[in-house]
């Protein structure tokens, strides 16, 4: 449920994953506006949905309607998946766990310095989720500091988290990248401004960095190719989308998804 929600390979993906399941299963896209939420939420209810994923604007308007909710999903206020239980909504984020697993197969989250880029949806949920695991410091550098004061107070309150800053990326300088273990684009350049690029000075980024996008649309953005020109680790925005996809469907299904039908099927839809 969202809108907009067109282009979105979701739905393909998440198709092909209970194929490779052999599961009867159907995943059904609704364009909802903010005005129908609530009526769609009664309809899925009783139409029976083992499951809802959620496309902005309803990330955080789900929130009083859930009878449970995933500590990372509360702190950072934003909701992307859905279960239903007899009736219950059981609220989820699998985008900051899905970079978080991500992380962890190239070592521990636990004791490491994170630059966020972005203040939005994605850069809070990715925070909370790194916050709780054990992560020493987050930086958020983006545009308007001030929107992100209120979570960075939150993070420390809440987490283990002891150092959390928000810091303003300027247009018209390069933001010099020092004493950063892992650095995140949350931000939506890449996909839809090819000849845009980030205002960082990649000449502190150093081999031990892990560098990962959020953008997968082309997964190889101008920040990816950075960062493997001066050797880092990367998790590209394709791998997110795939993994955070796969998350939702085990809640929902109790099933191991199938990665690769998933990569398969979502290069098939945007022509990679």
């Amino acid at each position: 449920m969202g809108e907009p929600i067109a282009g979105n390979p979701t739905q393909y993906m998440l198709e092909k994953a209970f194929e490779a399941a052999r599961l009867d299963w159907r995943f059904l896209t609704f364009e909802v506006p903010a005005l129908d939420f609530e009526g769609a939420l009664r309809g899925a209810r009783i139409f029976g949905f083992h499951g809802i994923m959620l496309a902005p604007p309803h990330r955080s308007n789900v929130i009083p309607y859930l009878q449970e909710i995933g500590e990372a999903a509360r702190i950072s206020g934003q909701v992307n998946c859905i279960k239903q239980t007899k009736g219950a909504y059981f609220g989820y984020n699998t985008e900051g766990r899905a970079l978080r697993q991500l992380l962890e197969q190239t070592g521990a989250v636990k004791g490491l310095q994170v630059a966020i880029i972005g203040s939005g949806r994605i850069a809070r949920a990715i925070a909370a989720e790194l916050a709780i695991v054990g992560a020493s410091e987050i930086r958020f550098l983006c545009r308007r500091p001030e929107k992100i004061e209120e979570l960075t107070k939150t993070l420390v309150d809440q987490t283990p988290l002891t150092s959390c800053l928000a810091e303003e990326l300027a247009a018209d300088s390069l933001f010099a990248i020092d004493n950063v273990q892992v650095l995140i684009n949350a931000t939506p350049v890449g996909p839809n401004q090819p000849n845009e690029h980030l205002p960082l000075d990649f000449d502190g980024l150093e081999k031990h960095t892990i560098v990962a996008d959020v953008a997968f649309n082309p997964p190889h953005t101008h920040l990816m190719k950075q960062a493997q020109a001066c050797g880092c680790r990367t998790v590209d925005g394709l791998t997110l989308l795939i993994e955070q996809a796969a998350l939702a469907f085990e809640i929902w299904t109790g099933a191991s998804a199938d990665r690769q039908a998933m990569r398969e099927a979502v290069e098939e839809f945007l022509v990679l």
